[in-house]
């Protein structure tokens, strides 16, 4: 009996110190510094989930509104899938998710580089659309015909964004550095381009991020203020002044007929 006794005491802690050293499978440590290493502990994870539940959503969006869109656009000759334009939005999402998370593992100075050429050559696109653009539906957005299309604008939004933070952070460097008024001509520039075809809502939107980006870089609240007065100031001129902004704006405000969404 103390022999048995004595076994199970010298066996068990080798048992115990076994366990704790099975391994469950690969694991990326802190200390990681390969791309896929240094992008799992540095990415957003909050911002990253957001964008996957905005994807998702946009997904059932399009899904619920494709049988409908797709019957509307149907004709004798070419009857149009219902989920048609589901697929063509899964099939940019299967591209655009590979792309995003390529691209978020890039170093720092590379992304910067690497925004800095898209805004560039996308914004040289955007001064060639009324040029050689395509006209759709009285709008002049896209180059290109037939399959292939590109809207400039659309390829724009998320070189400028990642461009302009770039421009803005400079002022924590050296205080004399008027990348304010650098960003805000740049934005203008791209604003006129954009009213010229006409795209009021792209243009709302590129106006937004340089509201949000010279807020975060710590401009002045007052500053901020004056802005923002001069934008609703802006949006009211344009209605009176502006057709496609009165459009706008009155589908949005009396949803009704094809207007009208639930």
């Amino acid at each position: 009996m103390s022999g048995g006794d004595n076994m199970d005491a010298t066996e068990r802690p080798v048992i115990a110190a076994t366990r704790t050293t099975k391994r469950r499978g690969p694991r990326l440590s802190r200390a990681d510094r390969t791309p896929l290493g240094l992008w799992f502990w540095e990415i957003d994870r909050v911002l990253l989930l957001l964008v996957s539940i905005l994807v998702a959503v946009g997904l059932v969006a399009v899904a619920a509104a494709s049988p409908v869109a797709a019957q509307k656009l149907s004709t004798s000759t070419a009857s149009l899938d219902p989920l048609y334009y589901f697929y063509r939005q899964l099939m940019w999402v299967i591209v655009g998710v590979p792309v995003m998370l390529m691209v978020s593992m890039l170093p720092k100075p590379q992304a910067r580089r690497f925004a800095i050429y898209g805004t560039v050559a996308f914004l040289f696109l955007l001064f060639l659309v009324p040029l050689v653009g395509t006209s759709v539906n009285g709008a002049q957005r896209w180059i290109g015909s037939g399959a292939f299309r590109l809207q400039p604008s659309e390829f724009l939004k998320p070189f400028f964004a990642v461009a302009l933070a770039w421009v803005l952070s400079l002022r924590l460097h050296d205080q004399s550095l008027p990348v304010v008024p650098l960003a805000l001509a740049l934005t203008g520039v791209i604003a006129l381009l954009l009213m010229g075809q006409p795209d009021l809502g792209q243009t709302v939107i590129f106006v937004a991020t340089w509201l949000v980006l010279v807020m975060v870089a710590g401009l002045s609240m007052r500053i901020l203020a004056g802005l923002a007065a001069s934008g609703v100031v802006g949006l009211v001129l344009a209605y009176f002044f502006y057709p496609v902004a009165q459009q706008r704006i009155n589908i949005w405000l009396f949803a009704e007929g094809d207007s009208f969404q639930v």
